[in-house]
């Protein structure tokens, strides 16, 4: 008789003793001893229980297309299936005498002679190898819960991340030191509202950012996913809920929440975008009506700029580039500090941010006190989850909406308990700017 030999595992780091070769090895063996002749071997990765059996159902219809008996020779009934979906097909061709299956683990062999106790017994193998999987599953849902309620993710690391083991051997995420900078640096650059994702991931290509398995650059899908994940700054997204992670962040929620208006289309960009790159693009109006003067190219090297017409205006007249920047080089060219002046200048600039921004005690106090009431409804939510008031459904729905708020309320405090060290950084390098404004326009581009 004429054999196909059928081996498969689920994974690909499937464990010693169910490899493809240990399996083929057991088979090779069981049709010599059988005297079975073997004319085809199939040996694959797939799952018996997701997904479509593609290559499950290619030994299949290859044994359809036989003109005689064929023997399938698998190493258990747990390989060929562990559920009961394709028990009638196998068992038709049976009956049609145009399969027999051999089963080497359990001594099994289901042919057109099979006793009612050979075909209970292959039942019980599906059932059992059926409940296994099933049991699995729970494990899993259950080590994943465990594992989201500590902050820690079931999962692969997002790119920026790596998946890696600490001091004591445990598995963690930490960032990844040669692409992690990459995609902090595209947030940042993205959160401008001067680029296009397309042209970001032409930047990204270049700065030498790759996919780690691949090594294939991040494509404008990839950026999309990058800009709508919010494990960078400190959350999961898990089974369509959201868990605060106990990882370093990359980002800040500010920053993210700046790409996210961008994307959406909430951030208003300061120009609008124009063939040609001038000097003066949107930048310039007629002190009397208003309306915005338009640059444009004459005669292809002289640069004018044109009222929009949208006024009838008699003060709205065409004026030269040049004209202009001897205006801006004049103004630029009479600023003029000493240090003094400058620590006087920084002081009173310093002066005026905190009487704007006094009120930050005000809002920490104000965010800590609904911080507590988020935690405290949560609580009596929990009670009412154990008494069974509410269902867990109910619960998992409704706790997920406090955990929302709570990272958010977590962002902001954190942001108001960092001292704002970057305001006198801000103002020391505006008044440096200031002090050289008119040698860095001389030597500046467009």
């Amino acid at each position: 008789m004429k054999a196909v030999i059928l081996a498969r595992v689920s994974t690909e780091m499937q464990e010693d003793g169910f490899s493809l070769d240990a399996q083929l090895d057991r088979l090779r063996n069981y049709c010599s001893f059988k005297g079975l002749e073997i004319a085809k071997e199939f040996t694959f990765v797939e799952s018996s229980f997701h997904g479509k059996r593609t290559k499950f159902y290619e030994a299949v219809n290859y044994i359809k297309r036989q003109s005689k008996l064929t023997a399938l020779v698998v190493d258990t009934v747990d390989r060929l299936q562990r559920t009961f979906n394709e028990f009638p097909m196998l068992l038709e061709l049976v009956k049609k005498e145009k399969l027999a299956l051999h089963f080497f683990k359990e001594g099994l062999v289901i042919d057109k002679n099979f006793k009612s106790s050979d075909l209970a017994m292959w039942q019980m193998q599906i059932l059992s190898a059926n409940m296994f999987v099933n049991s699995t599953r729970d494990n899993v849902k259950r080590s994943e819960e465990r594992m989201l309620n500590e902050g820690l993710l079931p999962g692969p690391a997002p790119i920026g991340y790596l998946n890696t083991k600490d001091e004591n051997g445990k598995k963690t995420i930490i960032i990844d030191p040669d692409r992690g900078h990459f995609i902090k640096k595209l947030f940042e650059e993205y959160s401008t509202g001067l680029f296009s994702m397309d042209e970001l991931v032409k930047k990204s290509k270049n700065w030498g950012l790759r996919n780690r398995k691949s090594g294939n650059p991040i494509t404008k899908a990839q950026f999309a996913d990058i800009l709508q994940n919010p494990f960078y700054y400190g959350v999961m997204y898990y089974n369509k809920s959201y868990f605060p992670h106990i990882y370093e962040k990359l980002i800040s929620k500010e920053l993210f929440d700046k790409c996210t208006e961008v994307r959406t289309g909430k951030f208003k960009r300061t120009s609008k975008h124009t063939k040609e790159p001038y000097i003066f693009r949107g930048l310039v109006r007629c002190k009397h009506c208003g309306c915005l003067l338009s640059p444009y190219t004459k005669k292809g090297q002289y640069v004018y700029l044109r009222h929009t017409a949208l006024k009838d205006c008699e003060h709205c007249n065409n004026v030269s580039e040049k004209i202009l920047l001897k205006e801006v080089e004049k103004a630029l060219a009479s600023i003029s500090f000493d240090d003094e002046l400058k620590l006087t200048l920084a002081d009173a600039l310093k002066k005026r941010y905190e009487a704007t921004h006094g009120n930050n005690h005000y809002q920490l106090e104000k965010n800590r006190n609904q911080l507590a009431d988020v935690e405290e409804n949560q609580k009596k939510l929990l009670d009412l989850l154990i008494a069974g008031t509410v269902s867990a459904e109910v619960y998992r729905s409704k706790n997920a909406e406090y955990e929302t708020v709570k990272i958010e309320l977590q962002a902001k405090i954190e942001q108001l308990q960092t001292p704002d060290n970057s305001v006198e950084r801000a103002i020391d390098k505006v008044l440096n700017f200031s002090q050289n404004s008119f040698a860095i326009f001389k030597s500046s581009q467009i």
